[in-house]
């Protein structure tokens, strides 16, 4: 892909916040992040391809796949209400995870919750195996998570994208997804600033973590 072609379809602002964060990164005391906020609807995601499935698994169930989620990390996500949705193959191989929850949910990343509206559905954590992303693992996690939007009453799939992820960005385009907003993050030591959330100042080691109130398109 040409400069030219990313730069069109990342804009200014993702090209520099991708650069702002490469070069804060390397001093350890100063943190940037900018996200995109989308919203896919229901109806563009993909039907189930033939030969797989998707099982709704709890965290004994899970046992030793080979999920990129650390043990502890998987206890603190369904301590929060997401569950854990896991593909496989007509061999039976786990080829991929979703995790999606009615919310509100607590990021690792940056010291935040996110609240979802009662339509919507917070998703985080997709993955799929290095070996198995030339399959249809993405496709089937995705009908899988529109198959348990269904049974819970929800229309949409709300989730947040590093603003220079392009791949990411992409993929969500083309199941018809909506951009409903954007964050900018700050951090400087112990301190954190993020212009959309309530409080907007917040000490990381102390106190609730700021609020980002999404709203679905209008």
């Amino acid at each position: 892909m040409s400069v030219i072609t990313t730069l069109q379809l990342l804009g200014l602002a993702g090209l520099l916040s991708y650069g702002t964060a490469r070069l804060v990164a390397k001093t350890g005391l100063i943190g940037y992040s900018r996200y995109t906020l989308v919203a896919v609807p229901v109806t563009g995601m993909p039907k189930m391809p033939r030969g797989y499935r998707v099982e709704n698994m709890s965290f004994d169930q899970l046992g030793d796949l080979p999920i990129n989620v650390r043990k502890e990390e998987q206890e603190r996500w369904f301590a929060q209400g997401m569950k854990c949705l896991v593909a496989f193959n007509s061999k039976d191989e786990c080829v991929g995870a979703n995790w999606v929850g009615p919310g509100p949910f607590d990021e690792i990343m940056v010291h935040l919750r996110f609240a979802v509206p009662e339509a919507a559905a917070w998703d985080t954590g997709l993955w799929i195996p290095p070996e198995h992303r030339l399959g249809r693992g993405f496709s089937a996690l995705w009908a899988g998570t529109a198959d348990w939007l269904h049974a819970h009453g929800r229309q949409w799939s709300m989730s947040w994208i590093a603003d220079y992820n392009l791949p990411s960005l992409l993929s969500h385009k083309r199941m018809q997804s909506q951009v409903v907003g954007h964050i900018m993050i700050f951090r400087l030591g112990r301190w954190q600033f993020m212009a959309q959330g309530r409080p907007r100042l917040v000490r990381i080691d102390r106190g609730a973590r700021p609020l980002m109130q999404l709203s679905l398109p209008a």
